[in-house]
């Protein structure tokens, strides 16, 4: 029995057992955290639509910088064919361009793009899709209770345990997500509308990109919001630019190459809706691709600190079960951890593994310890 999880436990064999837990998508991500080979397992198995405007393709802008810097090689190759890369459908629900302009109820009842996101999804061709994305234009203004309602509409109706048929085993994972800056500081409509998502998301556990979060910090961790801040990273009256700022004073971080370009052909991020005047500013998007691509790797299952999520659990006879975790990297350190509970954690043994697929030791099914789990020690990138 294959359990893809980010831990394996006994017990689960006859009592599944999940917790929803948020996955908080923010300045504070790390990237480099991500293992190669977790980037593999992403490309191989999540399939994603995302609808947007001009504001929500600064998401897709960054991930086409990431693409094409050369040093990055194929880890952060992606579109719509999904043969060698990451299946993603920019624009690929049919229906209402974005949440703000589907800020109202429909015939259904429900917004429209809950209806689009219906007939996308109960479309047999679109079975094997399991994440879906919607962004705002601007929040400013818009029904946030209505949105989180109808959030929680598609997450009940196609969400692990869901009420529609395709649910039991091609269930969706939805990403909720904040507004962008409009220099209202934390004053105005539209940080309270923003803190309502976060808060919402937070006590359902619940994915949240955080667009705003994320363009609220630069690199070093300065916050800029509540000074107020633009959306091409303007702050303050006096004329100020974070991004502007930032890569001329780090010209030679890889960050301030993806925005700039490297002067060899690379042109950075030529292209980050509005935010590419001033040019600096495009680091906006660039912090978005990333911040998407370890988003991507948290919904397939990956923890900070290197969960590697797939293995499987043999019952050798009543008292002895064997482990089997696939997809490590050769020559990486791990560690096999054990809980009783799935929550709090000890080490067992740390080992490096030595194929993709690695036997670990016989374990008492009876033993306290009834849940296991393996850490990439190190990441590999």
């Amino acid at each position: 029995m294959k359990l893809k999880t980010s831990f394996l436990c006994t017990w689960l064999l006859v009592a599944p057992f999940a917790v929803a837990q948020q996955i908080l998508v923010d300045h504070t991500c790390d990237l480099n955290m991500v293992p190669t080979a977790v980037l593999d397992m992403v490309k191989t198995d999540l399939h994603v639509a995302y609808n947007h405007t001009s504001h929500g393709s600064q998401l897709v802008s960054g991930m086409s910088a990431l693409y094409n810097y050369p040093p990055f090689a194929h880890y952060f190759d992606y579109g719509s064919s999904g043969v060698g890369e990451l299946e993603f459908h920019d624009y690929g629900i049919p229906g209402i361009a974005d949440l703000s302009q589907g800020d109202y109820i429909d015939g259904n009842g429900v917004t429209p793009w809950v209806t689009s996101t219906r007939a996308y999804l109960d479309n047999a061709a679109n079975l094997h899709i399991n994440v879906v994305m919607w962004s705002w234009c601007s929040i400013n203004g818009h029904n946030i209770p209505r949105y989180l309602e109808n959030m929680e509409i598609l997450v009940a109706e196609y969400g692990p345990g869901g009420s529609k048929p395709r649910a039991a085993d091609h269930p969706v994972t939805f990403v909720f997500m904040t507004g962008h800056a409009e220099g209202q500081g934390e004053t105005g409509f539209i940080y309270n509308a923003n803190q309502q998502i976060r808060a919402h998301c937070a006590s359902n556990g619940r994915v949240l990109f955080d667009f705003a979060d994320i363009e609220s910090y630069n690199p070093d961790g300065d916050y800029f919001y509540n000074l107020p801040m633009w959306d091409n990273l303007n702050y303050g009256y006096s004329g100020g630019n974070w991004g502007v700022e930032w890569t001329a004073a780090n010209s030679e971080h890889e960050l301030s190459i993806m925005t700039l370009g490297d002067g060899d052909g690379y042109n950075g991020c030529s292209s980050c809706a509005h935010s590419d005047s001033p040019r600096a500013a495009t680091l906006n998007c660039v912090l978005k691709g990333r911040a998407t691509w370890y988003m991507f790797a948290r919904i397939w299952g990956w923890q900070p600190g290197g969960v590697t999520p797939s293995g499987t659990i043999e019952i050798l006879d009543q008292n002895t079960v064997q482990l089997r975790w696939n997809d490590l990297v050769p020559g990486s350190l791990y560690e096999l951890q054990t809980s009783p509970d799935g929550l709090n954690w000890s080490l067992m043994f740390p080992f490096t593994a030595s194929s993709t697929s690695y036997v670990l030791p016989l374990v008492h099914a009876d033993d306290e310890h009834a849940c296991f789990r393996v850490v990439m020690a190190t990441p590999s990138r």
